[in-house]
């Protein structure tokens, strides 16, 4: 995204104001020692909203009552205000948008009022939206306990701050990844910050979500439905069976469900002959038969397991004789093989023989022990198959009794009134009210799972217009290239060149890849702070390149590296090139590589991202560029500071 920062400024509580003005491009603060430029970084990212103050405490502290940045967008400013931490500022910022010209030095306190404050979750969300983030929730799963995190302003900050602990470091890349939660939202928030997804992606990815979910629930309910099949059209039959026989006619027990459902609108009629019909009595008697045969099953069933559960009580017995025999015989066996007399030191066969037979018995023992201990297991399991068979028979003798029940009922009332007709109707009506409510089962499932395809398919078609994928690996193949293009410029270990560095998308790990072991070098890897240094650099620059070229990106094309020389540590910069050491040409090549970047992302994008140094470095003699032009503040001798 086209937008810097123009200008970092604190005041005192009496108006008096300190201010350092940048621009796009290339922007060097150096400087001694305390001098202030670290707290710069630490300011900005107060302004951002962070939930906390890390500005150095001491003369920064001491001055600052108000933090402020300017902010440039290609059509108006946005002017950033907060009070310092302990003072208003734990709760809430200042946030003004203006279109007309904005100039550092005329800038004062005055602006700062009631009408422009926001409290500071708020100020998050409106800092978030005028860098162009319309997200407000990402959350793709329907079952989630809670919301996924608001991408905001607060996660595009690791993109865009190398600290001065972080800019070498071999075993972290990015500010705040030590806080798993963060690292796993900004990888997360990466399409977003991309601007490659909108609020309607997650839409349609939370109620696809949702139709996948609920079609495996469906999916579920059909297999239950499926299993049960048989039950029901059992249980329709012996519907059917009742009307069947009241009207004097037999029913197939193997009629399908299907045809069942079908034969309700063609029942046969009630006539004179339905009257003699012996079909109910020979329904009855054929029911009471089935029923006295499944109680002869289940009676054979509870003597079995009867039986079984005697065993298995007689085998716990003897098994726990069993393990006596083997503790006396473990206390009492002889360790010897051969026993002598104590006297006269002659062997006693008779002795050494039961010493042999007692091992014996031992070894048998602890065999019959081994063959016991597995039995106890298959004592449960065929009890456990047999009380499952009884409860099934239980089922089947129930509904037998209810079947024989209604026909004794039907019988009562025939008695009483001689008539057959309104059972027959009454029989009629419960046919029709199952089938009913079969048909209607069949067609909400068919019917449910039509709807919930189609949509689907529609909610898929959406989401690839998105193109998700090839925008990852496009982004993939652009880090792989432009990461390993940049590292080859700066001091990096001959042992891994021609570098081949790449960049995880997924998980935000770098690392080299070696063509001889054909393995990963990751940078915890790597000897040397200039690899680490030289890693850090040349991902971050891609970033800023990165982002910088995205037409919909909402990452502002900003860039602080706080004192990358460190690695190296002149103590004094040379212009003559023949007394320059090897380390501060190593350095000149990181400005020079920094800028050529730079240039190259104006050829893509037609503007120039930002890029803020703070470091040691005096005069540098770059070969292309004018070191001097590009230096906003130079802090060195005595009271040139900051504050």
């Amino acid at each position: 995204m086209n937008a810097y920062i123009k200008s970092i400024l604190a005041f005192n509580a009496e108006g008096e104001k300190r201010h350092v003005d940048l621009t796009q491009g290339l922007n060097v603060i150096t400087g001694e020692s305390k001098s202030g430029k670290s707290a710069l970084l630490e300011i900005i990212d107060y302004c951002f909203a962070s939930s906390k103050s890390t500005i150095p405490k001491g003369e920064v502290t001491k001055f600052g009552y108000l933090f402020v940045l300017i902010l440039k967008f290609p059509q108006y400013h946005l002017i950033v205000g907060r009070k310092k931490f302990d003072d208003e500022g734990k709760k809430q910022m200042y946030l003004y948008r203006t279109s007309e010209e904005v100039i550092p030095k005329e800038l004062s306190m005055d602006l700062f009022s009631e009408e422009h404050v926001v409290h500071l979750d708020q100020a998050k969300i409106e800092l978030t939206k005028e860098f162009g983030v319309a997200v407000s929730n990402s959350t793709e799963n329907v079952d989630a306990t809670k919301s996924e995190p608001r991408p905001t302003v607060r996660n595009m900050t690791s993109y865009m701050f190398q600290h001065q602990n972080l800019v070498a470091n071999k075993f972290t890349l990015f500010y705040r990844f030590e806080d798993s939660q963060k690292r796993e939202q900004t990888i997360k928030q990466f399409p977003v910050f991309a601007g490659w997804v909108d609020q309607q992606y997650y839409n349609y990815r939370l109620e696809l979500d949702e139709l996948l979910k609920q079609q495996k629930r469906n999916e579920k309910v059909q297999q239950s439905y499926n299993k049960s099949m048989e039950k029901i059209r059992k249980d329709l039959i012996n519907t059917f069976k009742r009307y069947y026989m009241l009207v004097g006619r037999t029913m197939d027990d193997t009629v399908s469900l299907h045809r069942l459902l079908s034969l309700r609108k063609s029942l046969p009629d009630f006539n004179r002959d339905s009257y003699l019909s012996e079909e109910m009595e020979n329904r009855y008697e054929s029911l009471k038969l089935k029923r006295e045969e499944l109680k002869q099953q289940r009676y054979d069933i509870e003597m079995s397991i009867n039986n079984l559960e005697i065993s298995h009580g007689h085998g716990n017995s003897y098994s726990s004789n069993l393990k006596s025999l083997k503790a006396i015989l473990n206390h009492s066996l002889h360790q010897t093989d051969v026993y002598n007399c104590p006297v006269c030191g002659q062997a006693v066969e008779t002795l050494s023989e039961k010493i042999e037979s007692i091992k014996g018995s031992k070894k048998w023992l602890v065999e019959e022990l081994a063959s016991v201990r597995g039995q106890g297991n298959e004592f449960h399991l065929q009890i456990h198959n047999l009380k499952m068979e009884k409860e099934k028979l239980n089922d089947e003798i129930r509904a037998l009794g209810v079947e024989i029940g209604r026909i004794e009922g039907i019988t009562e009332r025939w008695k009483k009134t001689n008539k057959l007709d309104n059972e027959v109707v009454y029989a009629k009506a419960e046919i029709d009210i199952e089938c009913k409510r079969i048909e209607e089962q069949i067609y909400n499932l068919r019917s449910s799972e039509s709807e919930s395809e189609h949509r689907i398919n529609e909610l898929n078609i959406l989401l690839a217009d998105y193109n998700i994928s090839s925008y990852y690996a496009q982004a993939q193949t652009f880090f792989k290239a432009n990461i390993s293009r940049i590292i080859e410029k700066l001091d990096f270990e001959e042992e891994f060149r021609p570098a081949d560095m790449n960049f995880l998308l997924e998980t935000f790990d770098l690392y080299h890849h070696d063509k001889e072991s054909k393995s990963r070098v990751y940078l915890s890897e790597m000897g040397s702070g200039a690899n680490w240094l030289a890693s850090h650099v040349s991902l971050f620059l891609t970033f800023l390149h990165f982002f910088s070229i995205q037409s919909k990106s909402s990452i502002p094309s900003i860039l602080f590296l706080d004192q990358p020389s460190q690695v190296y540590f002149p103590d004094k910069i040379f212009v003559n090139a023949k007394e320059k050491s090897k380390d501060v040409q190593k350095v000149e090549q990181i400005y020079k590589t920094i800028l050529e970047e730079i240039d190259l992302v104006e050829k893509s994008s037609h503007f120039k991202p930002q890029v803020i140094v703070t470091d040691h470095v005096g005069e540098l003699d770059i070969e292309g560029y004018k070191f001097s032009k590009y230096v906003r503040k130079n802090w060195r001798g005595q009271d040139n500071k900051f504050i």
